[in-house]
């Protein structure tokens, strides 16, 4: 029987060139590819018909800490953004116990975080939008 191990301290989580790190406890991070890789229809005889949709979006949600160094690093992107449009960098998920990855060559921080203050340390969660996606879904190795 083999032991199969998930390691959350071990997943990769890259913006640009820089870690992304202080995740939430619970869920850390959400990846929802946003179309279907075809559409299908059928005609009057009710013969199919694929159609390729080649949309390659994604939407990454990032829970950190309010301790999250990575907080100011994804403040950063939104205020290049907002000053000279350049809040643009590749992103980069792998786990390394496992084959699952997925990358993009460009996103972009489409939302900040609600901002809770409170006796304990709040979360933030950070919505991303991916383009052009790379993605491949596996097991734990």
């Amino acid at each position: 029987m083999v032991n199969k191990v998930y390691d959350p301290n071990q997943l990769s989580v890259i913006f640009g060139v820089i870690p992304i790190s202080g995740f939430a406890e619970d869920t850390m991070i959400t990846i929802d590819v946003e179309d279907p890789q075809y559409n299908t229809t059928t005609d009057a005889h009710g013969n199919p018909t694929r159609a390729k949709v080649n949309k390659n979006l994604a939407k990454i949600t990032i829970t950190l800490t309010q301790a999250s160094p990575s907080n100011d690093v994804l403040s950063s992107y939104v205020e290049a953004d907002r000053i000279n449009n350049s809040g643009m960098f590749p992103v980069m998920i792998k786990d390394p116990n496992g084959t699952t990855l997925f990358s993009s060559t460009g996103a972009y921080v489409e939302q900040v975080p609600s901002v809770e203050y409170g006796n304990d340390v709040k979360n933030r969660e950070w919505i991303i939008r991916a383009m052009n996606v790379n993605k491949f879904i596996g097991g734990i190795k």
